[in-house]
């Protein structure tokens, strides 16, 4: 047997085919492939880069040392926060702070909205929107140094 017939007879019995196959379908889906990368991109860096500072929980963590220069107390920092006499109290006050969180500071900025959709004047509504969006915008420091200065 020559090398053409046994190249001709691979195929027949799909030893070449399944690669070819795969090429093709990869060339077929590569723009979808280029669609999805945005997203797996978003997710590697804002969902599971993040989870590498969970790290400092388990460290004596200084900032000059850094995440990986610092030493290792594994589960010592969990331990004194359950043994704390003070524990119920700081949980509760945390879950309090949470359901504050969730029953006003959630609602009010939708409600804001709602009321400043039915204004009709245009000035006093840009007015509102303004002030009610420039700390968002300026730094806490900046807007403090105005304030002080008149």
């Amino acid at each position: 047997m020559n090398n053409q017939e046994i190249r001709h007879s691979a195929s027949r019995y799909g030893v070449f085919s399944q690669s070819s196959k795969f090429k093709r379908y990869l060339i077929r889906a590569f723009p979808i492939y280029v669609m999805i990368l945005p997203g797996l991109l978003y997710f590697l860096i804002f969902r599971y880069g993040p989870m590498g500072g969970i790290l400092i929980a388990f460290k004596s963590y200084s900032p000059f040392k850094g995440v990986w220069g610092s030493e290792w107390v594994g589960m010592d920092h969990f331990v004194r926060l359950f043994t704390e006499k003070d524990f119920l109290l700081l949980l509760q006050n945390t879950l309090f702070l949470n359901l504050l969180d969730v029953l006003v500071a959630f609602p009010a900025p939708i409600i804001v909205a709602i009321l400043l959709n039915e204004v009709r004047n245009r000035f006093f509504k840009n007015t509102v929107q303004t002030i009610l969006y420039a700390p968002h915008f300026l730094s806490w420091v900046v807007l403090f140094s105005f304030a002080r200065r008149r």
